[in-house]
């Protein structure tokens, strides 16, 4: 017993007629009437008898025609399925995620890829753009959006997907609020908030080196890992720090953003997908054509 002797068994049984079932399965009669022989054989049962309207259902007929049916339904649910996982169109995706894309990225792409790809579960875990990528090189993470420049080696696949740029917060009564932009040099005699090196390495450096540029070394007076966190510390009155833009579109109290006009110290910086080019995910390369259709980077 076969699939394609019990697709024949259920167009025969739904249309009593060899002739016309023969016709919808694109088959002549002979071949059609030696396959329901060979099913009723395998099975040691007469599905079909003749009576004087034509050709009917047996008894064990009738009684073996829902299953048949239901066969042929999970059959065609396996080809799906498999077909769906393999194109990415189905399965779990799972995304490691920095705090800053949370401000801006996170909301536009689940809702966004919910409504493109509903049977993908999505999972998301917030973490640093280290842990990130470890994450992702392991197969733990099948994707992560992190921050860029990378600054640590990877072999990872990494697609800038959202552009950003630093800006200065200070606490609220900073003499320098009064500014509606400042230079970094500006900041030389502020004690610093900056990310910690030993889990945002990336940051940590890029905005040491962007003082160093300007032409002078930061007074790091704390340290802190999500940027939220760093602009929290500076409402608290414990320094200034220079944090990704997209931070600014959430009010925190206490806080005063300002933007930096000398951009020829300042790096670029962003949000950038990453993947393991090792070990291809097909959800995660659906995450990568949806992010760069939302995020176009020109």
């Amino acid at each position: 017993m076969d699939l394609r002797q019990l697709r024949h068994f259920v167009t025969l049984a739904q249309t009593l007629n060899y002739r016309q079932a023969a016709e919808q399965l694109h088959m002549s009669q002979p071949p059609l009437s030696q396959s329901i022989r060979k099913l009723e054989d395998d099975l040691g049962v007469q599905l079909f008898e003749r009576d004087r309207r034509g050709t009917v259902l047996s008894d064990a007929g009738r009684a073996a025609l829902e299953s048949a049916k239901l066969a042929l339904y999970h059959a065609r649910q396996v080809q799906a399925v498999s077909q769906a996982t393999a194109s990415g169109e189905l399965g779990r995706l799972h995304i490691g995620f920095i705090g800053s894309a949370t401000f801006s990225l996170i909301p536009k792409l689940v809702q966004a890829f919910r409504a493109a790809y509903p049977a993908i579960d999505l999972v998301l875990t917030e973490s640093t753009t280290r842990e990130i990528c470890a994450q992702v090189a392991s197969g733990d993470f099948d994707a992560g959006l992190l921050r860029y420049p990378v600054t640590q080696a990877t072999e990872l696949s990494i697609t800038p997907v959202e552009p950003d740029r630093l800006i200065a917060a200070l606490p609220a009564g900073n003499p320098l609020q009064i500014k509606d932009s400042l230079q970094l040099i500006d900041l030389a005699d502020q004690p610093f908030v900056n990310y910690r090196p030993s889990e945002v390495p990336g940051l940590h450096a890029l905005v040491v080196l962007a003082c160093q540029n300007a032409g002078f070394m930061p007074q790091i007076k704390q340290h802190a890992v999500q940027a939220q966190t760093l602009v929290s510390l500076v409402g608290a009155g414990l320094g200034v720090a220079l944090v990704p833009a997209v931070v600014a579109k959430a009010a925190t109290p206490g806080v005063i953003f300002r933007e930096l006009t000398d951009t020829q110290h300042l790096p670029q910086i962003g949000i950038a997908l990453a993947l393991n080019q090792h070990q291809p995910v097909a959800t995660a390369q659906r995450l990568k054509e949806l992010l760069l259709k939302l995020q176009p980077m020109g």
